[in-house]
């Protein structure tokens, strides 16, 4: 499979919250039931697509990074893979160019992950990642 990567574009919001609605939709159900305009206005508040890496396959998006740049961390807001294309290398890739970046910027990684969500924590941990806290929703989690 050949994907193609690209920088987001504010025109790109919309099918970027869809795939985030499609992926994100039953944790968030499973641990505080799902709004969809408080999703929409969190999204929307919180969407930059100056750090939006998309991914296609030909004219899908079928996942993106979002990362923040902060002053002295690259904080990784969300990974997204669409379920029909999880375990084939893409999220590899996107967090290996995060990792590649805050390397080269002498910044630490973080995020948080939720606890109900084992694939995620485990696929973070597999990449260096350590747990340095939590919430009653989440483990945080950072990459030195």
């Amino acid at each position: 499979m050949s994907y193609f990567y690209r920088i987001a574009e504010q025109k790109d919001g919309q099918s970027i919250y869809r795939l985030y609605r499609l992926v994100m939709h039953d944790y968030v159900s499973k641990i505080w039931s799902w709004n969809e305009q408080w999703q929409i206005d969190d999204f929307t508040a919180n969407f930059d697509h100056n750090n939006i890496m998309l991914v296609h396959d030909n004219h899908e998006l079928i996942g993106y990074s979002h990362v923040e740049n902060r002053r002295t961390q690259l904080y990784i807001r969300m990974i997204v893979i669409h379920p029909e294309h999880q375990q084939k290398g893409i999220g590899t890739k996107l967090l290996k160019a995060i990792i590649m970046s805050g390397k080269e910027q002498s910044k630490s990684i973080g995020l948080q992950v939720f606890k109900i969500n084992d694939k995620a924590k485990a696929f973070y941990v597999r990449h260096g990642f350590t747990v340095s806290g939590e919430t009653t929703s989440s483990y945080t989690l950072i990459h030195d």
